[in-house]
C-alpha cells in the first residue's frame, strides 16, 4: 500500500495543478453572479506520508543445534521511512516476545535486523551476532525483548510479527499448521528436503524478485523458496552461516570487464607445471582452497614457500569421499611442519551437540597467489590429475584458467576470507601432527614414486594464454548459484538457432530428488535449459565420463545419455551425449562452452551436476569470454569427443 501511495502522490498533485488552472464556469455576458454562490476553492485529497513496511523475511526455526538455542527471525523494513521498533512483537504460536517502549532501535528503509532466542548461539551458528534476543541475556551488545518466549514449533506453526497497536502486519504459516491467521492466504509454506536435502537445520527464506532483488511478500506460500511448484526460484535450500545472510540478499556476483591475462591449462598432460609455477614463484602469500591435496611434489613447493615466509593457508574439506589417505597426511605434514597453516573444514572439538559444517562438502578447486593472480579448476591436487611432466599423460582429464583479472581476484579473496574463520565458525579444525583422524601419517609412511605412464598422442601439453579486455564472473554455490538469470543459466537461456553448447561433466544427474524420481516430477535444472536450448535450435553436446560411472543406477551417466538420445530421436532435436575416457583415468572436467550469436562463452570450475552440489556444497565456477581461451578449449572437446563413444 505504502508503495501505491508514494506512486499515486504525484499523480494526485499534477490533476490538482490542472484543475486550479481550469477556468470558472462563464457566466452570460452582464450578468450578476449570484451572491449564494460559492466560492471556488481546491480541495486536495488527504495523503498519508509512506510509513514502513516490516516483514518477516527469514526464520530459522528446526534447528540442527541440540536445545535449538539458535532459532532466530529476520525482520526486514522495505518501506521508504525509518521505523522505530518500541513495541513491536514477534509471537509464536501464541507466545509474544516485545521489544521494550524504552528502546531507541529504529530501522532505516531497507535495513535489517535479526532477533534470535539467544545470541550466543545463534552467533556460534551463523557466524555474526544479531540485533536482539528473546530467550535469555546471553550478549550485552543484544537488544533483550520483554514478554515470553515465542515458541517455535519444528513439525509447523505460525509465526506472526505486530506493530506497537496489536495489529498483524506479516505472518508465516508452515509446516504441518492448516489454521490460517490473519495476515496469511491459503495453505502453510513448505522446506524443500528430498532425497540428500535435509529439513533439520535449513533457514526458512523468502523468494526474491528477479529484478530488485528484493523479497516477494503475497502473503502466501509460494512467497517462500521451499516451493515446490516453482522450478526457477522455488525448491531452495539455505543454511546457517552462508555469506548470502550478512551481506547482499541475493549473495550477487555480477558480469565485470577488466584488462587481464587469462590462460587455460588442460589435464592431465599439462595442468601440473602452470600451477608448480605459480606456486613456486609466491612472494608473499598462497591461498588454497581444495577438496584433497595428494601430490607429494607441489607440497614441497607449498612447503618451500612456507619456510621463506610466504602466508600459506590450506583449506580442504574435512570428510573427503573415501576418507583422507595417507598421502594426503603426508603431504600436509610436511606443509605444517615448515609453517603453513592447514584447516580442514570438519566440526570443531567442543562444538555444541549436532552442530553442523556449513557445506556438505568443501568441494572447490580454487587458489590465489600474492592476492595478483588466481586459478579456478576442476581438478584436486593428485598425481592422477597433475602427473610430473616427462611421466606420461595418462591420468584424468581436467582443466584450469589462470588469471590476475581484479574482479576475479577480489571475488575469490571474499569468499575464501568467508570460508577461512575458525574466529567465527566451530566447523574448522587444525592439522594436528598426532591427531587420529586430522593428523600426520603412519609412522613409517613413504609417498610412492610418480607413476610412468607410455605417452599418449595429446596436442595439449603446452597452455594457451590471451590478454586483453574480456568479461568475468565467479559464481559460487550454494548461495545463489540455482539463480535463472546469471552465470552459466543465464547464457543457457539465450541459446537459439545457429547457437552452440558443449559440455564436458564427471557426471549429470538424469533428474534429482529422490533416487525412484524422474525427470518430469523433479527435473535436474542444467540438463533441463539444455534440452530447452536444443528445442530453440541450439546444437547441444554432452561428454560424460565412462570410466567412474556406475551405469546400472539410475541417475548415472549412462542414464542420462540414454534419456537424451530419446527425446532427441522423439523431438527431431540437434542434440547428443557420449561416455567417454580419453585419457585413461576418467574425465573429472567441469567444462561449459556457450556460443550465443558473436559471443563465445567458457565456465571452469568444480560444479557438477547433482542436487547436492549446487545446493549443499561449497563450489566455484569462473565465466569469461576471452575468445582463446575457448578456440583452445573447443578443440579439446572435439579432441575428446571423437575418441568418446556415442
Amino acid at each position: 500500500m505504502a508503495r501505491l501511495t508514494s506512486l499515486l502522490f504525484p499523480l494526485i498533485l499534477l490533476l490538482a495543478w490542472a484543475q486550479a488552472q481550469a477556468a470558472p464556469p462563464a457566466f452570460p455576458a452582464g450578468a450578476t453572479i449570484p451572491p449564494d454562490s460559492p466560492p471556488y476553492r481546491l480541495f486536495l485529497p488527504l495523503i498519508q506520508k509512506p510509513g514502513s513496511r516490516m516483514l518477516l523475511a527469514a526464520a530459522h526455526i528446526d534447528s540442527a543445534v541440540s536445545g535449538e538455542k539458535d532459532e532466530a527471525l529476520l525482520l526486514w523494513n522495505l518501506g521508504p521511512a525509518s521505523q522505530p521498533l518500541a513495541g513491536w512483537q514477534l509471537r509464536g504460536n501464541g507466545r509474544t516476545a516485545t521489544f521494550p517502549l524504552t528502546t531507541t532501535l529504529t530501522l532505516a528503509p531497507g535495513q535489517r535486523i535479526w532477533c534470535a532466542r539467544e545470541a550466543q548461539a545463534f552467533a556460534r551458528t551463523f557466524g555474526f551476532s544479531p540485533g536482539c534476543e528473546w530467550g535469555a541475556d546471553t550478549d550485552p551488545q543484544a537488544l533483550d525483548l520483554t514478554g515470553s518466549r515465542p515458541t517455535l514449533t519444528n513439525h509447523g506453526g505460525e509465526i506472526l510479527l505486530l506493530d506497537p497497536r496489536g495489529r498483524v502486519v506479516d505472518a508465516l504459516l508452515y509446516g504441518d499448521e492448516t489454521f490460517v491467521p490473519p495476515g496469511w492466504t491459503g495453505p502453510a509454506a513448505q522446506l524443500y528436503a528430498r532425497g540428500d536435502l535435509p529439513g533439520e537445520g535449513q533457514v526458512w527464506r523468502r523468494k526474491v524478485d528477479g529484478e530488485s532483488g528484493l523479497p516477494l511478500d503475497t502473503d502466501r506460500a509460494q512467497d517462500w523458496a521451499g516451493d515446490a511448484q516453482d522450478l526457477a526460484w522455488g525448491r531452495r535450500v539455505y543454511m546457517p552461516g552462508w555469506a548470502l545472510w550478512e551481506g547482499e540478499w541475493r549473495g550477487r556476483e555480477e558480469i565485470a570487464q577488466a584488462t587481464a591475462q587469462v590462460t587455460v591449462a588442460v589435464g592431465p598432460e599439462g595442468l601440473y607445471q602452470p600451477i608448480a609455477d605459480l606456486l613456486a614463484g609466491a612472494q608473499e602469500s598462497i591461498w588454497l582452497s581444495l577438496y584433497t591435496f595428494e601430490h607429494p611434489e607441489l607440497a614441497g613447493l607449498l612447503a618451500q614457500a612456507a619456510a621463506r615466509g610466504v602466508d600459506v593457508r590450506l583449506l580442504l574439506e574435512g570428510g573427503p569421499s573415501g576418507g583422507i589417505t595417507e598421502q594426503q597426511r603426508w603431504c600436509l605434514a610436511q606443509i605444517q611442519a615448515a609453517g603453513g597453516q592447514v584447516l580442514y573444514m570438519a566440526v570443531a572439538e567442543g562444538a555444541p551437540r549436532g552442530y553442523r559444517s556449513r557445506y556438505r562438502f568443501l568441494h572447490a578447486k580454487y587458489g590465489l597467489v600474492d592476492g595478483r593472480v588466481a586459478f579456478v579448476s576442476s581438478e584436486n591436487f593428485t598425481r592422477d590429475s597433475m602427473p610430473l611432466p616427462g611421466a606420461g599423460v595418462a591420468g584424468r582429464r581436467g582443466v584450469a584458467l589462470l588469471t590476475d583479472a581484479a574482479p576475479v581476484i577480489a571475488a575469490l579473496q571474499e569468499g575464501f576470507l568467508q570460508d577461512w574463520a575458525p574466529d567465527r565458525f566451530l566447523d574448522l579444525r587444525p592439522f594436528a601432527p598426532d591427531d587420529p583422524v586430522y593428523g600426520g601419517p603412519v609412522e613409517d609412511f613413504t609417498p610412492p614414486p610418480p607413476a610412468t605412464e607410455p605417452p599418449l598422442d595429446s596436442p595439449f601439453l603446452e597452455p594457451v594464454s590471451q590478454a586483453g579486455a574480456f568479461r568475468f564472473q565467479v559464481i559460487v554455490s550454494p548461495d545463489a548459484s540455482l539463480d535463472p538469470d546469471r552465470g552459466l543459466f543465464a547464457l543457457l537461456a539465450r541459446a537459439g538457432p545457429g547457437d552452440r553448447i558443449w559440455l564436458t561433466q564427471l557426471y549429470e544427474h538424469k533428474f534429482w530428488g529422490e533416487p525412484t524420481s524422474n525427470p518430469v516430477a523433479d527435473p535436474n535444472p542444467r540438463l533441463q535449459a539444455l534440452l530447452d536450448a536444443a528445442r530453440r535450435g541450439a546444437q547441444v553436446r554432452l561428454l560424460l565420463d565412462g570410466f567412474f560411472d556406475a551405469p546400472d543406477s539410475p541417475r548415472s551417466n549412462q542414464a542420462t545419455a540414454d534419456y537424451l538420445a530419446g527425446v532427441a530421436r522423439q523431438e527431431g532435436l540437434d542434440l547428443e551425449a557420449r561416455l567417454g575416457n580419453p585419457t585413461g583415468l576418467g574425465i573429472h572436467a567441469k567444462v561449459a562452452l556457450v556460443q550465443v550469436g558473436a559471443e563465445r562463452w567458457t565456465a571452469v570450475g568444480s560444479l557438477n551436476g547433482s542436487e547436492v552440489s549446487y545446493k549443499l556444497n561449497r563450489e566455484v565456477l569462473l565465466l569469461t569470454d576471452a575468445p582463446a581461451i575457448h578456440q583452445r578449449l573447443q578443440e579439446l572437446f572435439q579432441w575428446d569427443w571423437e575418441r568418446s563413444s556415442p
